[in-house]
């Protein structure tokens, strides 16, 4: 089962050498994104990359300019937010897998496998990079899926930008159910990506096997008990 997951403003850095850059196919598909970008003015990049300060915005845009040329490594080990530290994927047995099976929705290259070799960035995602994806990403999920079932975990920002007729759409609820854990749902929603690729479960059936931090399976979401 593939799992679509969202990027995080955390991001490792280039302290390691990388050969690698961005993939010929991506570097195609986001150059409406560079074009974008590099129509922006001063004033319009700090609104773009939500960066308050004109001097950070500005750093920010040079190294979004210079994406297709600079070092890349695969996305799963290039987000490092919060749901990640606690998927650690250094960690995980499964590797291969979860390279393969997790899918990221990035608002700069589009849906990609967590495989896939992304420079670093800085975009978060908006409303005209969810018109700019969403044709695209939506042809690139039926690609690889070939209709069957999809888990989304995706934000309700990401989820925006793409359609697919077979997503299963999970949600982490607290308070009986009554709200969505949202920000403080991360954690969690990172330990249940490490059962699901450490079990390579492909069934809804099976999701009732996790149980961590007092959350079970009701069929439908997760619910804090």
């Amino acid at each position: 089962m593939f799992v679509l997951i969202p990027p995080s403003e955390g991001k490792a850095g280039d302290e390691k050498p990388s050969k690698q850059c961005l993939a010929p196919a991506l570097v195609k598909d986001s150059k409406g994104v560079l074009a974008h970008l590099k129509g922006l003015s001063p004033a319009e990049q700090q609104k773009f990359y939500g960066v308050k300060q004109t001097d950070k915005a500005a750093l920010v845009h040079a190294m979004n300019l210079k994406s297709a040329k600079a070092p890349a490594i695969p996305a799963i080990e290039r987000y490092t937010g919060v749901v990640y530290q606690h998927l650690d994927f250094q960690s995980l047995r499964q590797k291969a897998y979860a390279r393969k099976k997790l899918l990221f929705i990035s608002a700069y290259f589009g849906l990609i496998p967590a495989g896939e070799a992304i420079p670093n960035y800085k975009l978060p995602i908006n409303t005209w990079l969810v018109k700019y994806w969403r044709d695209l990403n939506s042809a690139r999920l039926e690609a690889l899926a070939k209709g069957k079932p999809v888990l989304n975990l995706l934000s309700q920002s990401y989820a925006k930008a793409v359609q697919y007729e077979h997503l299963i759409t999970v949600d982490f609820r607290v308070a009986g159910g009554k709200k969505s854990a949202g920000h403080f749902g991360k954690a969690i929603k990172g330990k249940f990506l490490r059962y699901l690729m450490e079990n390579k479960v492909s069934r809804v059936d099976d999701f009732d096997g996790f149980r961590e931090d007092g959350y079970r399976w009701d069929g439908s979401n997760f619910v804090q008990q």
